[in-house]
């Protein structure tokens, strides 16, 4: 076999050995009562978070900074300021007798439509230890709470929802894999929406707040930045934000855009929301997500009080090519190593 042969075989299994590695790192968390802490130049604390930190995270604080990861020394992440963020500008419509947003490219749901929401969890298992006794409950855990008090309220607010309790234990880096058979089985049904709902694993101070005098969590959101909808998932981010900082001050803990992609290139209008800590009371993450619910009107362009008829046809524009895209990346790199092996073949039956 030529030296040629050789060089390509072993780029191409290197692909799949970087590519495999990646994922699985991008999907890990601290565990142990590990977190990072992510640092300014002037060492102030900007967030805790168990998720991964690599370089090149970025992180869009309460008050709109945004930070960029440039160094890791163990758990601590030095960041350098980016400068203000950029956010949509909700317009309380009456003209529309709905709420949309002015200065974006999304367009928002038909007011006279039906949105339909559908909720997940990834993490099977996670929990509240005030409340549940454990941060990991074998089975479904006080997260499957949480999402019950979403779909209930999103429901009160006249919304379909699609809540799937598959479990996807165990938690590991292969949870999303499994997750992602059940995202894609809730995208046959059309969702304007598809929520992952987490809990964090910092210290409760990460979360704690009050919102319109009401004991709650803080929500935080997450954008894989490795999908090809990461444009349009993060814009969406922007709108739930600006969403929660008008309608329910307190409420927001950032948007986080990390290394993975979460399962997000099957829809740009998929997020994942992290509700609480475990180190948080669970009732106090269930008053959260229901304020999260109030803002989704908001968020989608629509009028709580006419959301009676059909779920919207339209998927949200983008610029991606979201699940395609992606499938279609997998058919070149599986080509190349297809030609590869020939090419090894051909070699060995040549001599």
């Amino acid at each position: 076999m030529s030296m040629i042969k050789r060089c390509f075989l072993l780029t191409v299994m290197m692909l799949f050995i970087i590519t495999a590695s990646g994922s699985a790192m991008a999907h890990s968390e601290l565990s142990g009562g590990k977190y990072f802490t992510l640092i300014d130049d002037n060492n102030n604390v900007i967030l805790f978070t168990a998720m991964m930190v690599n370089k090149g995270d970025e992180y869009i604080s309460t008050d709109n900074s945004r930070y960029r990861v440039v160094d890791i020394t163990g758990h601590t992440a030095r960041c350098v300021y980016q400068g203000k963020e950029k956010m949509p500008v909700i317009d309380d419509s009456t003209r529309n007798n709905a709420l949309g947003y002015s200065g974006t490219r999304l367009t928002p749901v038909a007011a006279n439509k039906k949105p339909t929401i559908a909720i997940y969890h990834t993490h099977s298992d996670e929990s509240y230890v005030p409340s549940d006794g454990a941060e990991s409950v074998n089975g479904k855990g006080g997260i499957y709470d949480v999402g019950k008090a979403l779909s209930n309220r999103l429901q009160q607010l006249g919304f379909n929802v699609q809540y799937n309790h598959n479990n996807h234990n165990p938690h590991d880096v292969n949870a999303y894999s499994r997750s992602r058979k059940t995202a894609a089985g809730l995208l046959k049904q059309r969702p304007d929406v598809i929520l992952d709902v987490h809990r964090d694993a910092v210290p409760a101070e990460q979360y704690n707040t009050e919102v319109k005098g009401t004991e709650a969590t803080k929500v935080k959101l997450v954008v894989g930045n490795q999908n090809p909808n990461m444009k349009t998932n993060l814009e969406f981010a922007k709108r739930m934000k600006a969403a929660m900082d008008k309608k329910t001050p307190g409420l927001s803990n950032g948007i986080y855009i990390g290394k993975g992609d979460y399962n997000q290139d099957l829809s740009p209008r998929a997020m994942l929301i992290e509700v609480g800590a475990h180190t948080n009371k669970k009732n106090d993450a269930t008053q959260g997500v229901m304020l999260f619910a109030d803002t989704l009107p908001a968020v989608l362009g629509i009028n709580p009080a006419n959301t009676n008829a059909t779920p919207a046809a339209k998927p949200l524009s983008t610029q991606n090519q979201g699940a395609g895209t992606t499938i279609l990346i997998i058919l070149v790199v599986v080509a190349a190593a297809t030609g590869g092996f020939y090419l090894l073949n051909r070699g060995s039956t040549s001599k």
